[in-house]
């Protein structure tokens, strides 16, 4: 019997090499299948872990990440470094020796939770933007911090320039494969803050003005669309201007417009909530703490 042939009882005969050529083809077929299936649905959320606290100086994120780390109040000032610790999540015993922090969820009381989230403080600077795209393809959830005093105050940066901020982080590719996003305006114990709904309404006119009148200035902004699915804007091509690589998957979140020309939370794929905490957690003189936070992140708003 030769190389090329292999006799088959009945006197028929089976070519070997077109037998080792469809398997090689049926390999080839069914790995490509796999990719296909799998590959994108990878790069957007393989290795998503982390709880990501963003938004602009002064917001008050590295004393909310001080509350939920070691939950105490630290004096902090602006940096231009991320910090990065476990936020643990455990049983806690109440004894009236030790006390109770108030911040801490009443879900950590008593259920024997023993985990920890991985979470990441990042500076507001602007100079650091691009830096955040890689945190932001780490993040699992996403905490926007915002500073509820000075949201309308001319002389610091407000809604309007959180807005531009939240146009970029969420039309990234970076950003495709978060899953959740909560909005923590902060510093609710002061009598001259605004309430989460107040901010929210700021936010969502200021990003409607930002979508209507830039239509293509927001450097990192890919389409803008409006109800009818007409382009009424685009990004300026910057590949290769510092983005993160995103292989072949790059795939985005788009903001619409709603019928009456606005943009709305409601709209956005992703759910986005609003809350009122307060990093100066102290129950005589206000209602307000973190535990908001610790209810997002334990999946319970």
């Amino acid at each position: 019997m030769s190389l090329e042939q292999l006799e088959v009882g009945g006197g028929g005969t089976v070519d070997v090499f077109f037998v080792v050529a469809t398997v090689i083809v049926s390999i080839i077929i069914a790995g490509f299948i796999a990719r296909c299936l799998f590959g994108s649905r990878g790069a957007s959320s393989r290795h998503r872990h982390t709880l990501l606290m963003i938004g602009l100086c002064g917001s008050g994120k590295t004393t909310l990440f001080a509350q939920l780390v070691a939950r105490k109040c630290v004096s902090t000032r602006t940096s231009m470094e991320p910090n990065r610790a476990a936020m643990k999540r455990r049983a806690v015993l109440c004894s009236t020796d030790k006390g109770v922090f108030p911040s801490v969820a009443p879900s950590m009381l008593g259920n024997g939770v023993d985990a920890s989230v991985v979470v990441v403080d990042f500076p507001g600077h602007r100079r650091l933007r691009e830096s955040l795209l890689p945190a932001l393809e780490e993040a699992k959830n996403v905490v926007v911090v915002v500073d509820a005093v000075t949201i309308q105050d001319d002389r610091h940066e407000g809604a309007q320039a959180l807005a531009e901020l939240l146009l970029s982080v969420f039309t990234s590719s970076a950003f495709y494969g978060v899953q959740r996003v909560l909005v923590a305006c902060t510093k609710r114990d002061e009598l001259t803050s605004y309430s989460a709904k107040a901010v929210r309404k700021l936010l969502e006119v200021d990003i409607t003005r930002c979508i209507t009148s830039r239509q293509g200035d927001l450097q990192s902004l890919d389409n803008i669309l409006n109800s009818a699915g007409v382009v009424v804007g685009r990004s300026k091509n910057n590949s290769g201007s510092g983005r993160s690589s995103c292989g072949r998957d790059c795939r985005a979140h788009q903001l619409s417009l709603g019928e009456a020309g606005k943009f709305t939370f409601d709209a956005f794929p992703v759910p986005v909530q609003f809350v009122d905490v307060s990093s100066m957690v102290d129950p005589s003189r206000h209602p307000f703490n973190v535990e908001p936070v610790w209810d997002f992140v334990e999946g319970r708003i």
